[in-house]
């Protein structure tokens, strides 16, 4: 067992067939891909297939690992993609299925807390955080996001992102401009 893995060298090692060190990998990664999927709102009963699901694109693409860019930047790179699609096909599923209008920013979050009371104070507080967060523009929130609630470096959160550090600097920026305006 590998102590303190370097994702370089457990990715060179995948490529090369070893599937137990993608399974370091995962273990290393899923749990920083479960807390992004839940910050994009995926029920609970969703997380681990969204992990699942960013895990076998990454086992099928790994081929193209760039070993020069930190594997978590690449890995959080799929994992956005993979979590705007299972938002965007729950929208559409509320919208046939459920009756509800296909609203492009819904979000939904939920939160567990022994205290009726206090879960009902603390659903509300997040509910109307999130509501505010998922109003803001694509490249706004994925800057906040990456950074503020999954804890990518800003290395990693631009590499993810495919810009450049001063980039996310000041997306990061006008989030939290647009979010102290409410």
């Amino acid at each position: 067992m590998i102590d303190a893995p370097d994702d370089a060298a457990l990715a060179a090692r995948a490529i090369a067939g070893d599937r137990s060190a993608f399974v370091e990998l995962f273990r290393h990664h899923g749990p920083a891909v479960a807390k992004l999927s839940r910050a994009y709102g995926a029920p609970t009963s969703e997380v681990e297939d969204v992990v699942q699901e960013v895990f076998l694109s990454a086992w099928r693409r790994l081929a193209d690992y760039d070993r020069q860019r930190p594997f978590r930047a690449w890995l959080f790179g799929i994992a956005l993609n993979r979590v705007r699609d299972m938002a965007r096909r729950r929208r559409v599923r509320a919208f046939f299925f459920g009756a509800s209008e296909l609203d492009e920013n819904a979000t939904r979050i939920e939160v567990e807390a022994p205290d009726p009371e206090a879960e009902a104070h603390h659903r509300l507080a997040l509910e109307q955080v999130w509501g505010r967060i998922a109003h803001l523009p694509d490249d706004l929130r994925n800057a906040l996001v990456l950074t503020a609630v999954s804890g990518l470096s800003y290395q990693e959160a631009a590499d993810s992102l495919n810009i450049t550090i001063k980039a996310l600097e000041g997306r990061i920026a006008r989030a939290r401009k647009r979010l102290a305006a409410g």
